[in-house]
C-alpha cells in the first residue's frame, strides 16, 4: 500500500545536525506512527514519504522551512522573576510552561537569567536548523 493522505504510517528515523551529531533516533526503540497529511510530523518528511511503500528508505537534508521553521524573534520574550511561582527553578537551559489564551500549553526555554529579567524562547529547539534524516518506512495502513 502506498502512502497517501489519511494513511497510517509507521517509520523509524535517525536525526543528525549539520555537524553530524545524532540528535535523536528511533532505531532500537519504538518507531513513530502518524497519519499522513495531518501535520503530525515535519513537512519535509511528509513530502518525502508521500507515494512510497513499506521498505522505502532514504536520507534527506531538510532546511528550516521544511523542518521546524525559522527562528521567530517574536517568540523570544522576557518577564520579571516575580512573574514565576516560587517553586519554579529559573536557570539557563531550563524550561517553563504556560498556556496561551486558547488553553494550549506553550513551553519556553530559559535562555538567560539576570537580576531583573528572565529571557525566554518559545521557538522549537531545532527552529532555524538544517537537519539530516535517515528514514525507513515499516508499515502503511
Amino acid at each position: 500500500m502506498k502512502i497517501k493522505k489519511g494513511s497510517r504510517v509507521t517509520f523509524n528515523y535517525e536525526l543528525r545536525d549539520d555537524a553530524g551529531e545524532v540528535l535523536d533516533s528511533t532505531y532500537g526503540d519504538e518507531p513513530v506512527i502518524f497519519i499522513q497529511g495531518e501535520g503530525e510530523i515535519i513537512p519535509g518528511l511528509e513530502e518525502l514519504m508521500e507515494g512510497e511503500e513499506p521498505g522505502f528508505t532514504a536520507k534527506v537534508t531538510l532546511t528550516a522551512d521544511k523542518a521546524y521553521g525559522p527562528v521567530n524573534e517574536d517568540l523570544i520574550v522576557y518577564a520579571g522573576p516575580e512573574n514565576f511561582d516560587e517553586d519554579v527553578e529559573l536557570v539557563e537551559g531550563g524550561e517553563v510552561e504556560t498556556e496561551d489564551p486558547d488553553g494550549n500549553t506553550i513551553v519556553f526555554q530559559i535562555i538567560e537569567v539576570t537580576e531583573d529579567k528572565v529571557y525566554l524562547d518559545g521557538n522549537h529547539p531545532l527552529a532555524g536548523e538544517t537537519l539530516d534524516y535517515k528514514i525507513e518506512v515499516i508499515a502503511v495502513d
